[in-house]
C-alpha cells in the first residue's frame, strides 16, 4: 500500500510538471517554443526543490539570489573536469596559470603550415557571481577547433566574495601575461581575439579597451560579444520594458530583469541588499544631475534604439529623479573604465567587433549602445540582432538551439575573416 502510494504520488508529480511545461506562456515568435518549455520546467523544477530543500534544512527560506547561487552551484558540481582530448577533434586541453590566474589553454595537435597561429582568449558569463570554465568547455573547443586557434579560457574571481574590480583585474592580468608570451604557445600576437558572452562580454569589452591604452602591448585584434552585458546605469531601456512589460520576465530561463541589480551590488559592495537593489531596479541609483548629464543624454539615449525595436509599451525616460546619496556611493565604480566600458571617452582606439543582440533578451539595448559608440568612432563593427533568441540561448554543445548555432557560426566566420 505503502510503495504504491509513493508510485501515485511520484505519477502525480510528474503529470504536474508536464502539465506546467505545456501551460507555460511563451511569447509569440519564440525561437523552438518546446525546447524552451522543457528546459526552462526542469530549470525551474530544479530550483523549487532546492528552495525546499534550503527552507526545511536550513529553517530559513534564502532569497531568489541565494536560491539562484545555490542552484547554480549544484549544477556546476554536475559538469565534472572536461578531458584534455575528445575523439574526433584535433584539439588537446590542459590547465596552467597566466600570472597566477588558472586557465584552460586549447590547442591544435596538427598545425596547417608553418607559421604563427591566432589565438583567442574566452571570459564566461555568469553575472560575476557565478559560472566557470569547465562549462565552457564544448564551446572554447569548437571555437579553437574551427578557427584553427589557441584559445585560453580565463577564470576570474567572483563576487560577493570578490568584489570591483577583481574579476577586471583577473581578465586584464591573464591577458597582459598572454601577450607577453604568445611566442610560448606559437602565437602571433597582433592576431590575439577577446570573445565573452554575458558578464564575460563585459570583461572582453573592458579588456580590449584597457589593453589599447597600453603602448607596450600589441593591440588586441577583434572582441566578440554575446549577449553582452555593458552598462549599469540604465535599468529600464528599451528592452527591459520590453521583456517586463510584454513578457512578465519571460524570454529567458531566468528573471535577468530582477537579477540583475543584485549582480550589480554583489559586484560593487560584496553584499546582497534588498533595498538597494530596488532603488537600482527602480533606476534611483544615479542623481537627476547624471541623467542629465552629456554623456548619458547622448550614449544611453534610447533614440540610439530603432523605433521598430520598442514594444508598443515603451514609456520614455525622465530624468528629474534619483538618490543623491546612493548615487555618491556607486559613482566611481560605474563611471571608472574597468567597470562600465560605455563610458569610455575614446572608442577610436579600440578593436573592431562582432556583437550579438537578441530579441527576447533585457541586455539586448546596451550591445547596440556600445556598437553605436564604435560605429560612430569609425571602428568596424557587425552588430546582429536574432530576434527569436534570448538571453543565455544555448549555442554549443548537444542541446544548442538553431538561431544559437546560427549565431556561433556567424561570428566564427568573421572571426575567421579577421583574425
Amino acid at each position: 500500500m505503502r510503495t504504491r502510494t509513493k508510485l501515485l504520488t511520484f505519477i502525480a508529480g510528474m503529470g504536474i510538471l508536464v502539465s506546467y511545461a505545456f501551460y507555460k506562456p511563451v511569447p509569440d515568435g519564440f525561437a523552438e517554443p518546446w525546447q524552451y518549455r522543457i528546459v526552462a520546467t526542469i530549470s525551474q523544477a530544479i530550483q523549487g526543490l532546492n528552495y525546499v530543500r534550503m527552507c526545511v534544512w536550513d529553517r530559513r527560506c534564502p532569497t531568489i539570489f541565494e536560491e539562484l547561487m545555490e542552484t547554480f552551484s549544484i549544477l556546476e558540481t554536475l559538469v565534472g573536469d572536461p578531458p584534455e582530448e575528445v575523439p574526433g577533434s584535433n584539439i588537446r586541453s590542459r590547465v596552467t596559470s597566466f600570472d597566477g590566474i588558472r586557465v584552460r589553454v586549447y590547442e591544435p595537435i596538427e598545425k596547417d603550415g608553418e607559421g604563427d597561429l591566432p589565438a583567442f582568449l574566452y571570459f564566461h558569463g555568469g553575472g560575476l557571481v557565478t559560472g566557470n570554465i569547465a562549462y565552457y568547455d564544448p564551446a572554447v573547443r569548437m571555437i579553437s577547433e574551427r578557427i584553427h586557434a589557441v584559445g585560453i579560457a580565463v577564470t576570474y574571481r567572483l563576487a560577493p566574495k570578490h568584489v570591483f574590480p577583481a574579476a577586471f583585474d583577473d581578465a586584464f592580468a591573464a591577458t597582459k601575461w598572454f601577450l607577453r608570451h604568445a611566442d610560448e604557445f606559437g602565437v602571433d600576437p597582433t592576431r590575439v581575439a577577446l570573445i565573452g558572452d554575458s558578464a564575460g562580454g563585459l570583461l572582453a569589452a573592458l579588456v580590449s579597451g584597457a589593453i589599447s591604452d597600453e603602448p607596450s602591448l600589441p593591440d588586441i585584434k577583434l572582441q566578440v560579444l554575446i549577449y553582452p552585458w555593458l552598462q549599469s546605469f540604465d535599468h529600464n531601456t528599451p528592452s527591459m520594458q520590453k521583456i517586463r512589460c510584454q513578457h512578465g520576465g519571460f524570454g529567458q530561463t531566468v528573471d535577468m530583469i530582477g537579477l540583475m541589480p543584485y549582480f550589480v551590488t554583489a559586484y560593487t559592495f560584496g553584499s546582497v541588499d534588498e533595498h538597494l537593489g530596488q532603488q537600482i531596479y527602480a533606476n534611483n541609483h544615479t542623481s537627476a544631475a547624471f541623467k542629465q548629464s552629456e554623456f548619458y543624454q547622448k550614449h544611453l539615449s534610447h533614440d540610439l534604439i530603432p523605433a521598430d525595436m520598442k514594444p508598443d509599451c515603451y514609456v520614455p525616460p525622465t530624468s528629474d529623479f534619483g538618490d543623491d546619496e546612493l548615487w555618491k556611493n556607486m559613482k566611481d565604480a560605474l563611471t571608472s573604465t574597468k567597470y562600465s566600458p560605455l563610458y569610455r571617452e575614446d572608442f577610436s582606439k579600440l578593436p573592431r567587433a562582432f556583437v550579438a543582440t537578441f530579441g527576447y533578451d533585457c541586455l539586448r539595448d546596451d550591445g547596440i549602445f556600445y556598437a553605436k559608440r564604435l560605429e560612430y568612432a569609425g571602428v568596424p563593427v557587425k552588430w546582429v540582432n536574432y530576434e527569436d533568441g534570448f538571453h543565455g540561448i544555448p549555442w554549443f554543445g548537444d542541446n544548442s538551439y538553431e538561431i544559437g548555432r546560427q549565431m556561433a557560426e556567424d561570428f566564427i566566420e568573421y572571426t575567421k575573416e579577421h583574425l
